[in-house]
């Protein structure tokens, strides 16, 4: 076992055992809510107790919450220290989850609806993610984005059309509109996804980092034999080499 499982396994057990310590942070982080715009989120500060020197942004999955996703933040922080992880919450409620939220009205594979509604989107998100920034006072460039599913696909679209952040992580997602059309940032961009995914078929992917390349985007796309519609822990792996590469300000290599 490597000391990346050992520790994520230790960091899981303390999340259980210790339950309190996570919702006492996430009970401090919840006086944030409402601050940075249109936007719920949730704040969880520094592993090190430092001041931040950078942020990711964790944009959740259809039916799930902040609350939930920002345990993923607990893990990453592990490796991260000095790193902000904020859970913004979807603006929907989920009708098939109780409790659960969505960012989009439409979860199936539906590419023009999907884009319709990810574009109206977009400046209320782009106005919370600099509101943000102002409020750490982090430069752009050391605040990345990472998404699963429906958050993935969030991500990678609000990380091409704003100021160049550190890097985009897209878990089981794909970018959806023509990049020819738009002027994109030239964010490092990493696409991880399972080949067994039911939900969002892994062609998804493919066919976002052959668009992506063509164009000599910074693109890396993973592929996890095996893996369903999911966050494995050698996904987790990857991702977190790749933050530490860009929040380090090093362009991860492709």
């Amino acid at each position: 076992m490597s000391l990346f499982e050992r520790s994520l396994l230790f960091s899981s057990f303390l999340i259980i055992i210790f339950g309190i310590f996570t919702l006492e942070t996430l009970g401090n982080s919840k006086e944030l809510q409402n601050q940075n715009g249109a936007f719920s989120d949730l704040v969880l500060p520094p592993a090190s107790g430092n001041k931040p020197d950078s942020i990711v942004v964790l944009f959740h999955g259809y039916g799930d919450n902040a609350e939930n996703f920002l345990l993923l933040g607990a893990l990453l922080g592990q490796f991260l220290p000095n790193t902000l992880f904020v859970a913004p919450e979807g603006p929907l409620d989920c009708k098939t989850v109780p409790s659960g939220k969505q960012w989009l009205k439409t979860s199936k594979n539906n590419r023009p609806q999907l884009l319709k509604e990810i574009k109206n989107l977009t400046p209320p998100l782009n106005q919370y993610l600099d509101n943000l920034l102002k409020t750490y006072n982090i430069p752009s460039q050391k605040m990345a984005l990472m998404g699963f599913s429906q958050g993935a696909r969030i991500a990678l679209h609000i990380g091409l059309h704003r100021p160049m952040c550190a890097g985009i992580v897209a878990f089981s997602g794909s970018y959806l509109e023509d990049p020819e059309t738009v002027p994109l940032t030239r964010t490092p961009i990493l696409i991880i996804h399972g080949t067994e995914d039911k939900m969002a078929p892994v062609s998804l992917a493919r066919e976002s980092h052959k668009r992506l390349k063509a164009l000599k985007m910074p693109v890396t796309l993973i592929l996890l034999p095996g893996v369903a519609h999911d966050i494995d822990l050698s996904g987790l792996e990857t991702a977190v080499a790749f933050l530490q590469e860009c929040l380090s300000g090093k362009i991860p290599p492709l």
